[in-house]
C-alpha cells in the first residue's frame, strides 16, 4: 500500500462541496492501492453545517489530522499578520492556520515517509503546504485546482492579481496539475503555460445506494441544492417562465412547487424585489447531505442555475443530481460545460429563454400527471463516469505516475 499525504483546508464533516471532493478520495483512494493521510482544518462538532455523514464511513487506516484555527490576539497579529501577509504571501493564509498546520507536517515527516504529495486550492495555502512536503520527502506533488484566480473573477479585485501569479507559479512547480472541467483547464494552460488533466467532481454511488424506497409525491416538486451566487447565477428567466407556466394555466398552482435548499437569495431578491412574491416558491436551510440525497431522489426536475459570464465554470451539484437519476434543468443554456455534459449523459435541458424554460415544464409536467418518466434520453455509461469512485480511480493513475520517478534527496537548506 503506497502512501499520500492530502493537504485540503476543506474536509468533513463540513458540508461543503470541497470537503466532497476530498472526502471521497480519501475514501476510495485505498481500494486503489493508496493510503491517505489528510492534513486539513478542523471542524468541531457545533460548527455551521457540521454534518459527520457527509460522505459516509472513511476506510479504517486513513489518518485524518485536523487543525484547528488558533484564537489571534494583538494588534500584529490581527492586521499585520492576517490582513496584510496575504498580499505578499497569499499561498500561507490563512497564515496562523498555515504555521499550525506546517507543524504538524513537520512533525508527521519526522515519523512517516510518503510516495507522493496532493494539495488542493482554494484557499492556496494546502498548495503551499503540499509543496514544501514534497520538497522535504524528495517526491512529487499534484496540485489540485478547483477554482482558479487566473480563470475565474473571484476574491476582490485587488487581491486577485497576486493570488493568480502565485496560483501559477504553485502550477509550475507541482509534478501534475488537476482541475475538475475542460473549460478551467484550458484557461489555467494559456495562463500557467503547462498541461492540465482534468478529474470532473462527481457523485458517490455508495451515498445514493440503499435508499429508502421513494414514494411519489402529490405535488410536481422542482428543487434546487446548493448556494447561490449571483449575479453570476441569475433565476430571473425561471421565475419569469414558472409565472407564465401558472398564468397560462398550464400547471395550476396548487400542483406546483419550488424549492431553494441551502441558498441565500436575500441579495438576490433586493435586487429584484417581488418578483416571485405571488408564486410557490420556497426558501430553506441547508440540510444534511443524506437527508438531501433523499429529497433529490424524490423530485421530478432538479434545477441548475448556470454560471453564463464565467467559462469553464461545472456547478459541483449537477453530479449529485446525476446520481439521483431525476430530470436536470439548467437555466440559462451556457453553450459550454453544464450544456456539453447534459448532452453527453443525456440527463437534462438546457434553456435560456422564459418561454423555452416555460414549454419544458409544461412538457415534464404533464409527463408527471399521466406517470411517464420524464427522461428517455439518459445514458447510464456516461453517468456512470461521473461518480466518485471513478474519478479517484484516476487519481490513483496519477499519483502512481507521480511516485514512479526517483526521490529527489533534499537538500540541507530545504
Amino acid at each position: 500500500m503506497k502512501q499520500v499525504l492530502l493537504c485540503s483546508f476543506y474536509f468533513v464533516p463540513r458540508n461543503c462541496i470541497a470537503s466532497y471532493r476530498t472526502g471521497c478520495f480519501a475514501k476510495y483512494l485505498v481500494e486503489n492501492g493508496w493510503m491517505p493521510t489528510v492534513i486539513c482544518q478542523d471542524w468541531p462538532v457545533g460548527s455551521p453545517n457540521y454534518d459527520p455523514d457527509f460522505v459516509g464511513k472513511l476506510p479504517d487506516g486513513v489518518t485524518v489530522i485536523r487543525v484547528p484555527n488558533p484564537v489571534i490576539r494583538g494588534f500584529y497579529a490581527r492586521v499585520v499578520e492576517r490582513k496584510l501577509f496575504p498580499y505578499f504571501q497569499p499561498e500561507r493564509a490563512p497564515i496562523h492556520w498555515w504555521r499550525r498546520a506546517l507543524g504538524e507536517i513537520m512533525s508527521l515527516l519526522k515519523k512517516q515517509s510518503f510516495d507522493a504529495v496532493w494539495g488542493t486550492s482554494d484557499p492556496l495555502a494546502p498548495l503551499g503546504l503540499a509543496q514544501v512536503a514534497a520538497r522535504r520527502l524528495g517526491v512529487g506533488w499534484v496540485a489540485d485546482i478547483r477554482d482558479s484566480y487566473n480563470a475565474q473573477h473571484f476574491s476582490s479585485w485587488y487581491k486577485r492579481p497576486g493570488l493568480a501569479y502565485r496560483e501559477g507559479t504553485l502550477c509550475r512547480a507541482a509534478s501534475h496539475v488537476t482541475t475538475v472541467s475542460d473549460g478551467l483547464a484550458e484557461a489555467i494552460q494559456g495562463r500557467c503555460h503547462r498541461s492540465v488533466e482534468v478529474i470532473n467532481n462527481g457523485f458517490d454511488p455508495a451515498l445514493f445506494e440503499n435508499q429508502p424506497v421513494v414514494q411519489r409525491e402529490q405535488i410536481f416538486r422542482v428543487v434546487f441544492s446548493g448556494t447561490l451566487a449571483w449575479p453570476r447565477q441569475d433565476p430571473t428567466p425561471f421565475f419569469q417562465a414558472l409565472d407564465l407556466c401558472l398564468r397560462r394555466g398550464a400547471i395550476p398552482a396548487g400542483e406546483i412547487e419550488v424549492c431553494f435548499y441551502g441558498a441565500d437569495l436575500r441579495e438576490y431578491l433586493r435586487a429584484r424585489p417581488g418578483i416571485c412574491e405571488h408564486l410557490p416558491v420556497r426558501i430553506l436551510a441547508r440540510i444534511p447531505h443524506s437527508s438531501m440525497i433523499r429529497i433529490l431522489q424524490a423530485t421530478p426536475v432538479l434545477l441548475v442555475l448556470s454560471h453564463v459570464t464565467e467559462r469553464g465554470v461545472l456547478p459541483a451539484k449537477i453530479f449529485d443530481y446525476l446520481g439521483a437519476g431525476r430530470a436536470i434543468l439548467s437555466v440559462p443554456d451556457d453553450h459550454g460545460e453544464v450544456k456539453a455534459l447534459l448532452d453527453r449523459t443525456g440527463a437534462g435541458v438546457a434553456a435560456t429563454h422564459p418561454e423555452e424554460i416555460a414549454a419544458q415544464l409544461t412538457a415534464w409536467f404533464r409527463d408527471w400527471k399521466a406517470g411517464n418518466e420524464l427522461l428517455h434520453t439518459r445514458k447510464e455509461h456516461e453517468v456512470a463516469r461521473y461518480s466518485r469512485r471513478e474519478q479517484t480511480r484516476r487519481l490513483a493513475g496519477i499519483l502512481y505516475e507521480v511516485s514512479s520517478r526517483p526521490r529527489v534527496v533534499p537538500s540541507p537548506s530545504r
